[in-house]
């Protein structure tokens, strides 16, 4: 064999093993279509890296899948460097930015988006999403507005919108643009569930009724839409309809949603039937769910509950364990309340109202204002 040969042989051969070892974008989505997203980064980790716009969009998007956003954010970062005008990369680079928390990165490059690609709703719609977390609602409504124009047919657009407006107490306006899209398109439910919230803050409760259970007809999930699912059930409460109250809380148990809000519906609604142990029963777990704020709330119901069966000493001794952990002088006041007005214990009564006087000597509100004036009346009766 003459040398010559040998040298094109040879020459064959390395180009053979070159073009084996070489980067192949379609293998890459072949992975990628088949879920095998680690197979995908052994693979492109394996061959040489070109540094072509292909192999670093692609490498970039694999990190993405397998849940590496700094590496992933390493390779979008290196293409958007060598071509601004891409917009792929600028996508990912504001998503991987937004899930870190660094919204103001994350709108630059939506804003660079929407200078490139100006008619595509969806770069607005993001931009307002970054606008809102960044606590700047006029110019989320502004960027959400210019979507809703490009696209009024998209159900998550619409449904951003009205949320927006309806934060910025704009109601009326949330509620014409729900109702728009309502009248020709029921099949994206959040934006039925955002009429539903609008009808039950409005305090039109029969409505907000009638589309909560339109939802709940359909299967929708309370997973996601547990806060229309709450409104229906205290609509129900607010037009005195226990039943149904029950019914829905009752619905969303055997549907794994176990809620506070709910909770404590479903405890006054038993209270309305006159099942009061029932009732405190749910107290009982909603002060579980919250032992802050609203457990002080849910101690007082119990100690209704007690008063509306005449049971005043436990009553007595919810006030004082509302008062002992929240430290109200309210529940003082309460206490000595159920001495004075049930039990005829003028001394007792006394007693707490004293407490209530020395922890606030001056009144806070306007109800402290006429507790004050009450027990300034009832320890001085000659000065009435």
């Amino acid at each position: 064999m003459s040398k010559k040969l040998i040298i094109i042989l040879l020459g064959l051969n390395a180009m053979l093993i070159h073009a084996q070892n070489a980067y192949d974008p379609m293998q890459v989505l072949i992975f990628c279509k088949n879920q095998d997203y680690e197979q995908a980064l052994l693979y492109l980790n394996a061959r040489p890296a070109p540094e072509t716009e292909q192999y670093l969009f692609d490498l970039g998007y694999v990190h993405y899948l397998n849940g590496h956003p700094a590496e992933a954010q390493s390779a979008f970062l290196k293409l958007y460097q060598k071509n601004p005008q891409l917009q792929g990369p600028q996508l990912y680079l504001a998503l991987l930015y937004g899930q870190a928390g660094d919204e103001t990165t994350a709108l630059f490059h939506y804003r660079n988006l929407i200078a490139l690609a100006p008619g595509n709703y969806k770069y607005w719609h993001y931009a307002a999403g970054a606008w809102s977390k960044l606590r700047q609602p006029d110019s989320a409504i502004a960027y959400i507005r210019r979507s809703y124009e490009l696209k009024p047919s998209s159900g998550s657009v619409v449904y951003d919108f009205a949320t927006y407006l309806d934060n910025a107490r704009k109601k009326k306006e949330a509620e014409q643009l729900v109702d728009r899209f309502l009248q020709s398109d029921t099949s994206y439910l959040p934006v039925m569930g955002k009429k539903t919230d609008l009808c039950f803050s409005a305090g039109r409760y029969s409505e907000a009724i009638a589309w909560g259970e339109r939802l709940r007809s359909r299967n929708a999930s309370p997973i996601n839409l547990a806060g229309c699912y709450v409104h229906l059930l205290y609509s129900y409460l607010n037009l005195q309809q226990p039943d149904s109250v029950l019914s829905v809380y009752n619905w969303l148990q055997l549907q794994g949603v176990n809620g506070e809000s709910a909770t404590y519906g479903a405890a006054l609604a038993h209270a309305m039937k006159r099942n009061y142990p029932g009732s405190d029963s749910l107290l009982t777990e909603c002060i579980a769910f919250n032992i802050q704020e609203m457990a002080a709330t849910y101690l007082r119901a119990k100690a209704d509950n007690a008063l509306a069966v005449k049971n005043y000493t436990r009553a007595i001794a919810l006030y004082d364990t509302a008062y002992y952990i929240f430290k109200e002088p309210l529940d003082l006041f309460q206490a000595g309340r159920v001495f004075d007005s049930y039990l005829q214990n003028r001394n007792r009564a006394a007693d707490y109202y004293k407490r209530f006087l020395r922890v606030r000597p001056l009144p806070k509100t306007q109800d402290e204002e006429t507790i004050t004036h009450y027990i300034k009346a009832f320890l001085n009766p000659q000065k009435k």
